[in-house]
């Protein structure tokens, strides 16, 4: 790499600050993925002082990786006087308990990460990470962009930022998007390699990085939903069916022959359906009631109970009724009102809870077995209906004195497979649930577990079959999607003799921006979930499927519901021994916050230390912009091939251009026809001086010597028939010499 791709001077000053923006930019990305907190603020002043410290660094050496050690030191110094101190701005020792700290507070932070709750609280640990990360991309950037002049190569890191949020699927700014393009367009301008250019060069650059970083984000955010909405945009909305099939091209259309062994296909975010609701939210839609498993695929059954006509309140037993009662007497019935798009079933989306349903027509049937709702000759598609809702008591406390209900051993919600690895799948769900004490504490310890981050992976690929047991192929493998998730659920249930069936349909939906109370549901959003039936409260839902498609549990089945809760115990895992102690990582907590203070990671920061690191820092930036503008004022550089280049920039501002494959005699011809009868022999012998210099300095053995005031008035003395009277002379092309050099 030559030394000129490297910037120096003021234009590494701000390719530092640049790189600062572009990795601030990508870290606020992460806001919806993280509760809001201290730790945004504290990301933005720690990257800012690191980046002030290896700005001052590398004006001071001419070290192109000793910016960049310094720039780690202060890291280094940084972090743990906000992240292992006692509460207050310190700089702890470099001991072996400092060590630990942090490495209990990072801990802590992977621990809640790895829970799976999205958006995940902002714990110290949490914040140390984001902190951390933030630093080390910036490190590696600029060292990458500024010190060895590799901005492309510099992308990486930047990239990686950008990419926690674009696995979590979440869609960034409008400003984040501007920041971050045009961050990294301006640093590849910054680090390009620097030839002799005419005044003014530098502003236009500017202008056009700038212009076109608003293009392509405008494209990106404007182009791509209006043609998004056109009508032959996206019509496979999804496969129709989750097992073996075909790809349909119409509505969307939900299988109950759900296969483990299938990957799932291309989906739509094209809406299915959506609803406005008075009262609270009312979680899942499902559509269809699974029960049997026969080891690798799900079987749908249709008219599995006595069905009557769907009026009145629907649940499988009397208590639905006293349910909705009570909660109209309490006020806390919510009204859902639902309007299906491209949804061809014959079964309702239907919350879970307890509920009564106005349609028109008198095709609809209730079956209180499976507890669908469904029509046959007819379709959801184009239906409008409304839905009356009432939440159960599924408080911990009440779900923890209820049981699973007593069935029998014949029972369809406890039907296991016969296969190879039963036992196996047995084996693990005891160890998993080994210290839970009640069928709620079983329910749950077996969520935590296919929750678990660390050990379970979200993919829609899933690996190809190894045994005929594809419930221990998932355990095994540890990756797949929401049938896999609650598949393993289910069955690991019933080996507890926990009574449990499937359900499929829909996600919530997100909210709509346009109207308070309305959701929209589309086909990325179909879903399938375990539910257990307690003796009490009937059927309740857990979800085993990772965040990253489902966002939190359940409330009554989140160990990190409780206001006041502790760190969680981590559970078991296959290859765990059974009653094992835990012992939980704590990290310190946070100090107060006192007048005249802000919270900056686990230390509380002076404001008057805050504000003097930012002020340097607008200083220093301002100053390096300033001295970037008046860097043409400086000394040029001197010989025949920069004289040679000033010819050219010359030349070309008055319409004479040539390209970089003329030789000189070639670009000596190109002036001489320009010149038009208007140069002297002035001008002519200055000509064939430039010529000659450059020649001999390039392919000479031994190139003469060249006086500087000589070359000067070469090149006023070429340029001079140019640049005489208003006429121009028009451009042209390099083509062969017309006479001798």
């Amino acid at each position: 790499m030559s030394p000129r791709t490297a910037p120096s001077g003021a234009r590494a000053w701000v390719a530092c600050g640049v790189v600062a923006v572009g990795v601030l930019s990508g870290a606020s990305t992460i806001r919806p993925l993280v509760q809001p907190g201290d730790w945004f603020r504290t990301t933005v002043v720690t990257v800012l002082a690191v980046a002030l410290t290896t700005a001052v660094a590398r004006a001071l050496t001419r070290s192109r990786l000793a910016p960049t050690a310094w720039g780690t030191g202060a890291a280094l110094v940084a972090v743990p006087a906000l992240f292992a101190g006692p509460g207050r701005l310190t700089l702890p020792l470099p001991t072996l308990e400092t060590v630990r700290t942090l490495q209990r507070v990072v801990a802590s932070g992977a621990q809640e990460i790895g829970a799976g709750y999205i958006p995940v609280p902002p714990t110290r640990g949490v914040e140390l990470l984001v902190v951390a990360g933030a630093l080390a991309a910036f490190l590696v950037a600029d060292a990458l962009a500024v010190g060895l002049g590799r901005a492309g190569l510099a992308g990486l890191p930047l990239a990686g930022i950008w990419s926690v949020v674009l696995v979590f699927e979440e869609r960034p700014s409008f400003v984040a998007l501007l920041l971050g393009g045009t961050s990294y367009l301006v640093l590849l301008a910054l680090t390009r390699p620097v030839r002799h250019r005419a005044r003014g060069d530098a502003a236009g650059d500017g202008v056009l990085v700038a212009g076109t970083a608003a293009v392509v984000t405008v494209a990106a955010l404007v182009v791509a939903p209006t043609a998004a909405a056109l009508p032959f945009w996206g019509t496979l909305d999804l496969p129709t069916t989750w097992g073996e099939g075909t790809s349909g091209t119409g509505p969307v259309e939900l299988s109950v022959d759900l296969d483990m062994r299938e990957s799932l296909g291309d989906r739509s975010d094209r809406p299915v359906l959506a609803y406005t609701v008075d009262g609270p939210a009312p979680g899942p839609l499902r559509l269809y009631t699974l029960t049997t498993f026969d080891g690798v695929r799900w079987l749908g059954e249709r008219g599995a109970g006595d069905a009557r006509d769907a009026e009145g309140p629907l649940w499988p037993d009397g208590r639905g009724r006293d349910v909705l009662e009570q909660a109209q007497e309490d006020d806390r019935l919510s009204v859902v009102r639902v309007e299906v798009g491209a949804l061809d079933q014959d079964r309702l989306p239907l919350p879970i809870e307890p509920r009564s349903v106005e349609l028109d027509g008198d095709d609809w049937s209730y079956d209180p077995v499976r507890d669908e709702v469904s029509a046959e000759g007819t379709t959801t598609r184009g239906l409008t209906y409304e839905v009356v809702t009432a939440q159960r008591d599924l408080s911990e406390e009440a779900l923890q004195t209820d049981g699973a209900a007593p069935v029998g051993g014949a029972s369809e919600y406890l039907l296991l497979p016969s296969t190879s690895f039963a036992d196996d799948v047995a084996a693990v769900a005891r160890e998993v649930t080994a210290q839970a004490q009640t069928d709620y504490d079983r329910a749950v310890a077996l969520q935590t577990y296919l929750r678990d981050g660390s050990l379970f992976r979200y993919d829609t690929d899933v690996p190809e079959p190894v045994t005929d047991d594809a419930v221990w192929d998932f355990l095994t493998a540890r990756t797949g999607y929401c049938v896999q998730y609650a598949t393993a659920f289910t069955v690991m249930a019933r080996h507890l003799g926990l009574p449990t069936r499937m359900g499929v349909g829909f996600l919530p939906g997100r909210a709509s921006t346009g109207e308070r109370g309305r959701y929209v549901v589309t086909g990325r959003l179909a879903h399938t979930w375990p539910e257990v039936w307690f003796e009490g409260a009937g059927w309740v839902r857990f979800e085993p499927t990772p965040a990253v498609q489902t966002g939190a549990p359940p409330a009554y089945a989140d160990p990190l519901a409780g206001e006041f809760q502790t760190a969680e115990p981590q559970l078991p895992t296959a290859g765990a021994t059974p009653g094992a102690p835990v012992t939980p990582s704590v990290a310190p907590s946070r100090a107060p916050v006192q007048q005249g203070e802000v919270a900056l990671g686990g230390a509380r920061v002076p404001l008057v230390l805050v504000l003097v690191v930012a002020g340097l820092l607008a200083v220093g930036t301002v100053a390096g912009a300033l001295t970037v503008g008046r860097r043409s004022a400086g000394p040029e550089p001197v010989g025949p091939e920069p004289a040679w280049e000033r010819l050219r920039a010359r030349c070309a501002a008055a319409g004479v251009t040539w390209s970089d494959a003329t030789t000189p005699r070639q670009a000596a011809a190109v002036v001489r026809t320009a010149w038009a009868d208007r140069a002297g022999p002035e001008a002519e012998e200055a000509l064939r001086g430039l010529v000659a210099a450059v020649e001999s300095a390039r392919w000479a053995p031994e190139p003469p010597s060249w006086d500087a005031r000589t070359l000067d008035e070469w090149v006023t003395d070429v340029i001079s028939p140019l640049v005489a009277g208003e006429d121009r002379a028009e451009t042209v092309g390099a083509g062969a010499p017309r006479g001798p050099a």
